[in-house]
């Protein structure tokens, strides 16, 4: 009987000791977790805060769209020798990650990157896995900006009307990329400024160095700007040193007509 009743206790303490083991593993498994998180988030608002910095250092988001021909590292050292700090690859661009992931080796460290023309989460996955910094869409999709937030990079959806612009801003947008502000205009700004005033808005599209400082004035926080930057001869000619200097230019007057 006292036998007995010493594997029974045995056995008792046995599963006393598992499961003290056990609590210990999962308490120290939950504390790993939540370091890795905080340092995910960490590491995620150090990139914003940096990203916004340097977006708002020109004012002017870059986009970059077709084929770069191997040419995107020079293409980047005009347009920063001009002035300007931010670049958008568009993902309907050919070798459009390979181009970002590049750019981030060659420029990352003076230059915010992002992704333009982003339509799916799975996308922006694939920008944040080799480092993009921010987000860009042509429309509103709160599964991308959702995706976005959680992978810690900016969202900069496409926003039309006050209500898509509120939806965006609700569903975690860090700014709205207004578009095609051709359609829109300077006033358009200026309106949707009084009852949206704390909203940061990006005009694209059809933006000139005047309209840019046109638009800054009326209270928008950066302009994207494309074919108005980069003109198609850079895309065509065989040599493109003299198209390079040419963007260099346009590049500048983009950033002497938003500092003046």
């Amino acid at each position: 009987m006292k036998s007995g009743q010493m594997k029974l206790g045995q056995m008792k303490l046995g599963k006393r000791s598992m499961n003290g083991s056990y609590c210990k593993a999962m308490a120290l498994k939950r504390a790993t977790f939540r370091f890795r998180s905080f340092s995910f988030m960490l590491r995620a608002k150090v990139m914003n805060n940096s990203t916004f910095h340097r977006i708002e250092a020109s004012r002017v988001i870059a986009i970059l769209r077709g084929n770069l021909r191997g040419h995107e590292r020079v293409l980047a050292d005009a347009l920063h020798a001009g002035g300007l700090t931010a670049l958008e690859v568009t993902l309907n661009s050919p070798d459009a990650f390979g181009v970002i992931e590049r750019l981030l080796h060659h420029a990352g460290d003076r230059m915010a990157i992002g992704a333009g023309t982003v339509l799916q989460p799975d996308e922006v996955e694939r920008v944040a896995a080799i480092g993009g910094q921010f987000i860009v869409s042509p429309n509103r999709d709160v599964r991308v900006i959702a995706r976005t937030k959680e992978l810690g990079l900016l969202s900069f959806p496409g926003c039309y009307t006050p209500s898509e612009v509120v939806e965006a801003t609700q569903a975690g947008a860090d700014a709205v990329k207004l578009f095609p502000a051709t359609m829109l205009g300077v006033n358009y700004v200026k309106a949707l400024r009084g009852p949206l005033p704390d909203i940061r808005y990006v005009p694209t599209g059809g933006v000139t160095p005047e309209l840019a400082r046109e638009y800054v004035l009326a209270g928008a926080w950066a302009v994207g700007v494309g074919s108005e930057l980069i003109a198609r001869e850079f895309f065509q000619a065989a040599d493109v040193s003299n198209a390079l200097s040419k963007i260099q230019a346009r590049a500048a007057a983009y950033r002497e007509a938003l500092i003046a």
